[in-house]
């Protein structure tokens, strides 16, 4: 199952049914759950509209709806969510939740609403509250959030293997993938964890193709099914000798043997970072507008990463000169920027690294301009090298680009095979770490910096945004015209 954000973002609409098609048609077969919204409070009227979302619908790999990250909109009765999650309902989709730090009273009301699972369970007696009201509840292990021993005793005993339980890997990266495989090395986690054996795979296979409607055709073994199987030689060790694929050998002692057809990837995913416009060093000074604050101070909501990815707005007096705010030595600038440049969002990052000339990501939700740094001249430099390479990855310290991560299609992905990719992602957590980032995962902060649902500040297309409070407290400025 696989989530379709990144998909509606960058695919033309046109070509979005083709590809999801396509891709359900593999040796891997890929169902579909389908964003009901963005993630970063973009403008979005058309790539997430009712009509769009009842059209892709129809499309029989799409099996569910989500995640719905905006919990507190369907909470509050938000018209537009709750249209959706009716289509998707009378559709027959099940709709997917993300719901962390919701009380049992509130996940009551959400289930009345039409949702089904819930992947947010960090406790085991989060789990019995999910399993309560009535929702299918994923135990999540992550690079992110490895959180299987403690929720494991919730569930060891087989008499509480419940079969509305399911295993989710939640979007490891790619480094993860290369070195501890993907949903094997969930199930080993489970089993070390204390969850019976047979129970772990059952939460991997049968209990997720019965949440979906389709045990009658995967997730057992039976006359009539896909023939989708892996071949153990030991159940405690997950990682498949062999696996079939519609009844063919697909893998065998690690090697592919499946034809997988080639996929024109850049007809779905068209450029979105272009060298239309020259980021200079001044767009990444922090300026202070007349209604902001007057004197030589100002109070300024610099964001601290708590962790990986959670973060807390920390108000801080900001000494100003001529205009312009001059950050404390322990921050880096953190500046979000459209594409095409005609918005900007500045702001500053703290508890990220100690020192940092310019790192420019387009590798985030809101398919943005990221830039990271201390340095204007070297933000700007590595801001312009992203735009040239058409989006990745690119660090540069005193003018010299020093990691170059080429993303090309559609700043996010390339066409180049996993233990490439991990590789040069091993590059970037090395000189981040080299720099100080004292932090589990790197990629996730990148990644979620800009993730409109995560506590406590995100930055935004609405600027910096206090999650919980749902308040703007410092705003995106538009830029003139490039």
């Amino acid at each position: 199952m696989a989530d379709t954000l990144q998909i509606l973002l960058h695919t033309p609409p046109a070509r979005v049914p083709q590809l999801l098609t396509t891709l359900s048609d593999l040796p891997v077969l890929i169902l579909w759950s389908l964003r009901l919204h963005g993630a970063s409070h973009l403008p979005e009227e058309p790539m997430f509209s009712l009509e769009r979302i009842a059209a892709l619908l129809e499309i029989e790999a799409v099996r569910a709806v989500g995640e719905v990250t905006r919990w507190p909109a369907v909470y509050h009765g938000d018209d537009d969510l709750l249209q959706k999650i009716a289509l998707a309902l009378a559709a027959g989709r099940r709709v997917e939740g993300h719901a962390p730090g919701a009380s049992y009273e509130r996940l009551v009301a959400l289930a009345a609403a039409g949702w089904s699972s819930d992947h947010e369970a960090i406790a085991a007696d989060e789990i019995v509250r999910r399993l309560r009201a009535g929702v299918y509840t994923m135990l999540r292990h992550s690079s992110l959030r490895p959180d299987l021993p403690l929720l494991a005793p919730a569930i060891s005993d087989e008499r509480r293997a419940s079969g509305r339980l399911m295993l989710t890997a939640d979007g490891p990266e790619a480094v993860t993938i290369a070195e501890r495989g993907y949903l094997s090395h969930v199930i080993r986690a489970a089993i070390e964890s204390g969850i019976p054996p047979v129970a772990a795979y059952q939460m991997a296979t049968i209990n997720p193709a019965a949440y979906f409607g389709l045990d009658e055709e995967i997730g057992g073994i039976g006359p009539g099914r896909r023939a989708d199987i892996a071949v153990l030689d030991d159940l405690r060790n997950p990682a498949p000798e062999v696996v079939l694929a519609r009844g063919e050998v697909a893998v065998r002692d690690g090697r592919v043997q499946a034809e997988f057809p080639p996929l024109d990837w850049g007809a779905y995913f068209s450029p979105r970072f272009r060298p239309t416009w020259t980021p200079q060093p001044d767009l990444f000074d922090l300026r202070v507008s007349a209604e902001s604050g007057q004197g030589d101070t100002v109070r300024f909501p610099v964001i601290r990463l708590e962790n990986s990815v959670i973060t807390r707005a920390v108000p801080t007096p900001v000494p100003v000169r001529e205009g312009r705010l001059l950050p404390p030595a322990d921050v880096v600038r953190a500046v979000l920027v459209d594409p095409g440049g005609r918005w900007i969002v500045r702001g500053m990052l703290g508890n990220f690294v100690a020192r940092l000339g310019g790192l420019a990501s387009s590798f985030n939700v809101a398919a943005q301009l990221l830039t990271l740094g201390q340095d204007s001249a070297d933000m700007a430099l590595a801001a312009r090298r992203l735009l040239e390479i058409g989006g990745g990855i690119v660090v540069v310290e005193r003018g010299e680009t020093v990691l170059e991560i080429p993303l090309p299609l559609g700043g996010i992905m390339a066409a180049v095979p996993l233990p490439a990719i991990a590789g040069e992602a091993r590059k970037l957590y090395a000189l981040l770490r080299a720099r100080g980032y004292p932090h589990e995962d790197p990629h996730y902060t990148l990644l979620f910096l800009t993730l409109d649902s995560l506590p406590d500040v995100r930055l935004t297309y609405r600027g910096i945004w206090d999650v919980r409070r749902g308040r703007t407290l410092w705003p995106r400025q538009d830029l003139p015209p490039v």
